[in-house]
C-alpha cells in the first residue's frame, strides 16, 4: 500500500494485521488516516477483531473495565479455553505470569509488588546515574567516525539502566538484545514459522534459566537491586512473588523497560533530524527535552497498538462490540487524531498541551513510564548539546519488521 492510496479495502485491512508489510510500516500514517476519517470503528469478520482509531474511543476501550485482557474474563466460565502445544507451554506460561495480560486482582497485586521502582523517589536518585551513562556513551560516541546512534547509544542506554535496576551483571548485557526481539516478535503476533517458534522456545529457555540462577545467587547475596529487594519482601510479606512470577517479571521489565526506550530515543532523534532546525533549537532551549520527549511519543509512537477482548457487548462509536470479540485499539493512529491535536501531522517539540496515548492509559498504564521519560529526556538533551551539529548520513529510515514496535535497527550520523 503505497503512501499515496487512500482507500484500503477489508483483505487488505486484514492483510496487514496477519504479516509484516514493508511498504505499510515504511508510513502507516495514509493507512491510520482512513480510518480515522472514514473506517474509526472497523469489524474484520473473519479475524473476529475490531479496529477502533480514534482518540476518544481508544481511551474509552482502554478505560472501561467492560475490556479486559485475559479470554477467560470475558467468555461464560463453562466455554472451552483455546489450547496450547506441549512445546508452546513455557512460552505461555511465562506469558501468563506477566502483568501486562492479567486483569484484577492479579493486575494489582503484580504491579503493586514491583510499582516502588518507578516511583518519584526513585527517578530522582537514578537521574545523575543516567546521566552519567548517556556522557560515558557520548563520550565513545565522538570517537567514531559515523556513528550508529541505535548500537552506540539509544540501545545501550535503556538496557544498562534496566539491567542495574534488576541487577544483571554488566558483563551480561549483551545477551539481552536477541532475547528482547524474541519476545518483540512474541508481541506483536504476527510471525508463526516454524523457525520463529523455535526461537522463541529456545529464548524462553535460556532467559528463564538465566534470571532462575541469578535469583538464586540473590537469595545467598544480596545486592542492592531490585531482584533482592522483591527475595527481601518475601521474608516480610505473605503475598509475594512465586519464582515464577518474579522470572516472568523479570522478563517483562526487560523487554518493555529496554525495547520501548531504544524506540523512543531513535524515533526522537531521526525526528530532530529530519525537521530543520529542530536539533539547533533543543540545543538553545534544553528544557525542551521534557516536551520533545512527549512530542516524540506521540508523533511516532514506540508502541502502535495494543489490544482487548469485551467481556459483554458494548457500544463504541455506534458499533456494538460482541462479548468475546477482540479489539486491536491503535495507539499510533489516536495519536494523530485531529479531533484531539491541533495539526497533528506537524511534529512540534514545544507542544503543549498534549495528552497522547503512547503509554496508553486507565489500569494498564505503562508502569515504567516515568523512566522511559527521565532516559528519554536526558538521551536528548544530552546528544544536543554535545553534538549541535549531528546529521543524518540516509534520508531513508531503516525500521525495524514489526508492526507493534515502531523503532529503527540502524540510525547511522555524522557528529
Amino acid at each position: 500500500m503505497s503512501k499515496q492510496q487512500t482507500s484500503f479495502d477489508k483483505a487488505g485491512i486484514a492483510a496487514w494485521f496477519a504479516a509484516y508489510s514493508d511498504d505499510m510500516h515504511r508510513d502507516p500514517y495514509p493507512f491510520y488516516r482512513y480510518l480515522l476519517e472514514q473506517e474509526p470503528v472497523l469489524h474484520l469478520e473473519e479475524r473476529w477483531t475490531w479496529i477502533v482509531s480514534r482518540f476518544e474511543d481508544v481511551s474509552r476501550v482502554l478505560k472501561d473495565p467492560l475490556f479486559v485482557r485475559e479470554y477467560r474474563n470475558a467468555v461464560p466460565e463453562n466455554q472451552e479455553m483455546p489450547s496450547v502445544s506441549a512445546e508452546w507451554k513455557p512460552v505461555d506460561g511465562m506469558l501468563n505470569n506477566w502483568m501486562l495480560f492479567r486483569d484484577a486482582p492479579a493486575h494489582t497485586r503484580l504491579r503493586g509488588l514491583v510499582s516502588h521502582a518507578f516511583t518519584p523517589r526513585t527517578m530522582e536518585r537514578l537521574k545523575p546515574v543516567i546521566q552519567e551513562i548517556a556522557d560515558f556513551l557520548a563520550d565513545g560516541m565522538a570517537e567514531q567516525s559515523r556513528p550508529d546512534l541505535i548500537a552506540s547509544y539509544a540501545f545501550t542506554l535503556p538496557v544498562i539502566v534496566i539491567a542495574d535496576l534488576l541487577g544483571v551483571p554488566s558483563e551480561d548485557r549483551a545477551l539481552f538484545r536477541n532475547w528482547s526481539h524474541a519476545f518483540a516478535k512474541v508481541l506483536e503476533g504476527v510471525d508463526q514459522s516454524p523457525q520463529y517458534v523455535e526461537q522463541t522456545i529456545r529464548a524462553t529457555n535460556e532467559i528463564s534459566a538465566y534470571f532462575k540462577d541469578l535469583i538464586a545467587q540473590r537469595r545467598t547475596s544480596p545486592r542492592e537491586d531490585m531482584i533482592s529487594d522483591l527475595l527481601a519482601a518475601q521474608e516480610e510479606q505473605s503475598d509475594v512473588l512465586t519464582e515464577q512470577e518474579m522470572i516472568a517479571t523479570c522478563v517483562l521489565l526487560l523487554v518493555a523497560g529496554h525495547e520501548t526506550t531504544v524506540n523512543l530515543i531513535g524515533n526522537a532523534v531521526r525526528l530532530l533530524l529530519s525537521e530543520p532546525g529542530e536539533l539547533a533549537r533543543l540545543s538553545e532551549r534544553p528544557k525542551l527535552a521534557a516536551t520533545a520527549v512527549e512530542e516524540a511519543l506521540r508523533y511516532e509512537s514506540p508502541v502502535q497498538m495494543t489490544g482487548r477482548i469485551a467481556s459483554a457487548d458494548v457500544e463504541i462509536g455506534g458499533r456494538t462490540i460482541r462479548r468475546g470479540q477482540f479489539v486491536q485499539v491503535m495507539l499510533g493512529a489516536a495519536n494523530r487524531d485531529a479531533a484531539q491535536f491541533a495539526e497533528p501531522d506537524r511534529f512540534d517539540i514545544a507542544r503543549q498541551p498534549n495528552r497522547h496515548l503512547a503509554f496508553a492509559t486507565g489500569a494498564h498504564f505503562c508502569l515504567g513510564a516515568p523512566l522511559a521519560r527521565l532516559e528519554g529526556e536526558i538521551a536528548l538533551r544530552t546528544l544536543a548539546s554535545r553534538f549541535p551539529n549531528m546529521r543524518l548520513t540516509d534520508d531513508k529510515p531503516d525500521w525495524q519488521p514489526n508492526i507493534l514496535f515502531r523503532g529503527h535497527r540502524t540510525l547511522p550520523v555524522l557528529l
